[in-house]
């Protein structure tokens, strides 16, 4: 597509003898109005003409010429539109490949960033598939990606949940079939709501955090082995989800990191606006438009900010990352804003650094917390959503095996909830519906599932003999046909168009659209009873769409399905 528009525009250029390069040509709404369109409104200013006048004389020009790119030239208002040889054009979208250059840039995108000693929820599940999916994307366009992942194992919330262990339940009694990741969720949960109700217990957990990081002979150990069995159950998760990871980042090393890059910058006054005030470490930040940040409290125990600064200077300097992209939710912004303002005044002003913010997800029964312990754990959620699609594929395939319908259902569990949470924009607000999420005949993964299996049922289907016919593409002339075909040839356009945004959610859209109008092509043309060459050549669109379907697919993370 982009070959396409960047030869079209050189010939433009030349027959035209002005300048035209393929940014400015666009798909026109229907493929009765072209192939490509480009806009008159630039060239009729500068030539201080109507624009429909400038589009009348340009097509004409460009109709004159041959042996050219287009077929024919028409003036569409203050469009001149171009209608390409059908037949050479459906044979270059159905037989062209993704093939990105590479850029020779470094990118490390941090995502998922979940805490030991806390629950991994369902509200961990936006940043987890927000950050694969960009990993995914961003590679296939040509960038080195490093996927990496910050893992929250130090700070207060570890002294609460090690505090209350130690404090109230020291032999670690589980509750019945309790896993650890729900036994120290649990302990965490129960110490919040005891320290709200007795505030003056703080001074314990403080107490606790200074032992844990002046490696304590007592709460060490057990800070070592409840972090051990957190991270035990992230790896679980994460193989189920299929996310991988080429980075692990610990806050506990950041903070030691940390304290030493403070004493650095306060020694030397390299930044003058990190200083001491009543007791703590501050980076007033006030005059660039953003707020006090507190990095080191005044008794002692390190914040956030103390860690972000060593690791975002370690992802440029140890790793030489080109860009540093964050995915954190939207109401770290301000936050974001004041560590990448620090890191500026730290030399990294030239370094590009993008936050990827998102909104939280929540379930019809309201807002999740860890500290008030009203979250739904990721693996019953997900089982939920699987038991729900089992239920439906028993129905459907009485005589498959057991062990195949339950992996099946998984595989469709795992879509319909990626699905849903990828295919709104990053900073909408999702409230989880399992009927919506799960349905195979709405915009859902399921849906997705669904349109592939028709594809290879076709295929199943089909004469063996025809796939060996040679193909006559000027004979996918219908309608149907040529939607299909134009939407296929903008599959680069939306992998472009959803890095440059950020948004997965432009790639679901392109999925979804690509399966509508491969169901009315599918409606409304008989492609397995249609004579052998046209079968034939309905069966390459067939398998076209199957791939582009399962491109995209894997760029979001989901695998693909051959039945359901």
């Amino acid at each position: 597509m982009e070959t396409m528009k960047e030869k079209l525009a050189g010939e433009i250029a030349r027959v035209l003898k002005i300048s035209v390069i393929a940014k400015d040509l666009s798909t026109p709404p229907k493929v009765e109005m072209g192939d490509f369109s480009w806009s008159c409104f630039v060239l009729a200013k500068e030539r201080k003409q109507a624009v429909n006048e400038v589009a009348q004389e340009l097509a004409q020009t460009l109709n004159k010429t041959s042996g050219q790119s287009w077929q024919r030239v028409e003036a569409i208002g203050p469009y001149v539109n171009f209608y390409l040889d059908l037949g050479k054009w459906n044979h270059l979208v159905l037989t062209g490949d993704l093939n990105f250059p590479k850029t020779g840039k470094k990118l490390m995108i941090e995502f998922s960033q979940p805490n030991t000693h806390k629950e991994f929820h369902v509200g961990h599940l936006r940043t987890a598939f927000l950050g694969a999916s960009l990993v995914n994307i961003f590679r296939t366009l040509g960038n080195e990606v490093v996927a990496a992942n910050y893992i929250g194992d130090a700070g207060v919330h570890v002294a609460k949940c090690l505090w209350y262990v130690d404090k109230f339940n020291p032999e670690l009694i589980h509750e019945e079939n309790e896993s650890e990741a729900k036994f120290y969720g649990r302990m965490y949960s129960s110490a919040v709501k005891m320290i709200d109700e007795q505030p003056e217990l703080m001074a314990e957990v403080s107490a606790v955090q200074k032992k844990i990081e002046s490696h304590d002979d007592h709460f060490y150990p057990l800070w070592q082995s409840s972090k051990a069995k957190s991270f035990d159950a992230f790896l679980n998760i994460y193989k189920r989800l299929d996310i991988k990871f080429d980075e692990w980042f610990w806050e506990s090393e950041e903070e030691v990191a940390g304290r030493e890059c403070l004493r650095d910058i306060m020694a030397k006054k390299s930044v003058s606006q990190i200083k001491e005030s009543e007791g703590a470490i501050i980076a007033d930040l006030r005059e660039f438009g953003l707020e006090v940040l507190v990095l080191i409290k005044s008794d002692g125990n390190v914040l956030y900010g103390t860690k972000d600064l060593p690791l975002g200077k370690k992802k440029f300097d140890q790793f030489g990352v080109d860009k540093s992209i964050y995915v954190i939710d939207n109401r770290q912004s301000l936050y974001v804003k004041q560590i990448f303002k620090l890191l500026d005044l730290l030399g990294y002003e030239n370094k590009e650094k993008v936050h990827v913010s998102y909104d939280f997800v929540t379930l019809p029964d309201g807002a999740m917390a860890s500290r008030k312990g009203n979250v739904v754990a990721l693996e019953d959620f997900l089982d939920a959503v699987k038991s729900k699609v089992l239920e439906e594929t028993v129905k459907r395939h009485s005589d498959w095996p057991e062990e195949k319908c339950s992996a099946i259902s998984e595989k469709i569990a795992l879509a319909a909830v990626k699905f849903f949470m990828l295919k709104y924009e990053n900073n909408s607000v999702i409230v989880f519906d399992m009927v919506k999420a799960t349905a195979i005949d709405g915009a859902s993964g399921p849906y997705l599932m669904y349109c592939l299996a028709r594809m290879n049922s076709l295929e199943r289907k089909a004469r063996w003999w025809t796939r060996w016919l040679p193909k006559d593409y000027l004979l996918l002339s219908s309608v149907e046909e040529r939607e299909l075909i134009k939407h296929i040839s903008q599959f680069e356009e939306a992998i472009k168009t959803s890095a440059l945004k950020y948004q997965p959610s432009i790639l679901c859209t392109f999925l979804l659209d690509l399966a509508q109008r491969f169901n009315g092509f599918y409606h409304a043309q008989p492609i397995l009873k249609s004579a052998s060459k046209l079968q034939a050549s309905r069966l390459a669109l067939v398998k076209k769409v199957k791939t582009v379907m399962l491109q995209g697919l894997a760029l979001l993370n989901i695998e693909g399905l051959d039945e359901m």
